[in-house]
């Protein structure tokens, strides 16, 4: 049985491997000042961690897992950088973000590369039955912005819709990601599917999270600033559960374009409190999951990252 601190060691190894590939798998002369600002690898890593997790419970060869999972990440980081134009955000992780330093032209001709390079590294390496899931995948995503874009600053969005949309643009690359590495590994179909569903409850609780750390948080930790969804009509969860429960100074806020004042209401309001809680929940349901796959590192790996970002503050 490993230690709690072979856990973390094993985590830290294959993110620094999964970085190298990263690396190695964009570089291009011509796009170095942008692939810099663009800081590949300095992220979690979450998704690229959960593909290789995923392959870690079938037969799979290392670099060909290893490049999977820098495919999966290359995909998380063309939608960062789309989404930074669509919502007109200076800031990702602190740093400026590519289009606002080089222009939209810039970011949109970058994003289309990454996406590039990510099929590349799908196409060499995953089964046909593979790539379909990842185009299936990118539809849904894109399908989720849209859906975001017709509801911005819009006070008739359900809850339901909203989690809808969450699953579109956050929890179906989790999902992706511990599913392609599965699947690709051999692994035997229910555990490919329990894997699949980890990965959904996984991305909806980080989803969640985020919506409550863009409320608590500080724009030092956040790398960008707080209440930034309010701000692009973008209302999260806590905003729809109090303006489902009629929150009439919320409303007044938001429509006044007051979001600092909105922001603090929200700070010690009961919909933060209700995001939470859904939050944890879905964390809980995934955990359980984690507990019925075999007793393996790579369950014990999960284990520890599912855990660590529901008490994240970035």
């Amino acid at each position: 049985m490993l230690k709690e601190k072979d856990y973390i060691s094993s985590i830290n190894e294959n993110s620094l491997e999964l970085k190298e590939i990263l690396r190695n798998s964009i570089e291009d002369i011509k796009l170095k000042p942008l692939i810099n600002d663009l800081a590949p690898g300095e992220g979690k890593l979450v998704r690229g961690l959960f593909t290789l997790i995923g392959g870690s419970f079938g037969r799979i060869d290392r670099k060909r897992i290893l490049e999977i999972s820098a495919a999966v990440e290359l995909l998380h980081l063309a939608t960062l950088v789309h989404d930074d134009i669509v919502d007109e955000s200076k800031l990702r992780r602190g740093r400026i973000t590519i289009h606002s330093k080089y222009g939209v032209k810039a970011g949109l001709f970058l994003g289309d590369y990454l996406f590039s390079q990510a099929y590349i590294l799908f196409s060499k390496n995953c089964s046909s039955e593979s790539i379909i899931k990842v185009s299936e995948t990118i539809k849904f995503i894109c399908t989720g912005e849209i859906d975001q874009f017709f509801s911005t600053y819009s006070f008739n969005s359900s809850i339901k819709d909203y989690l809808k949309r969450v699953n579109g643009k956050c929890a179906s690359l989790f999902s992706l990601s511990l599913w392609i590495g599965a699947y690709e590994g051999k692994v035997s179909m229910d555990i490919v599917e329990r894997l699949k569903k980890i990965g959904y409850l996984t991305g909806m609780a980080f989803q969640l999270i985020d919506d409550i750390l863009d409320i608590t948080s500080s724009e030092e930790i956040l790398g960008k600033p707080c209440g930034n969804d309010i701000r692009e009509g973008i209302y999260t969860l806590p905003v729809l559960y109090e303006l489902n429960k009629e929150n009439d100074l919320l409303k007044k806020y938001l429509e006044e374009g007051e979001y600092s004042q909105a922001v603090d209401l929200l700070r010690s309001s009961k919909g933060l409190d209700k995001t939470r809680e859904l939050a944890e929940k879905y964390t809980i349901r995934s955990l359980n999951l984690i507990k019925q796959l075999p007793e393996t590192e790579g369950r014990e790996d999960l284990r520890k990252i599912v855990e660590k970002m529901l008490f994240r503050v970035y």
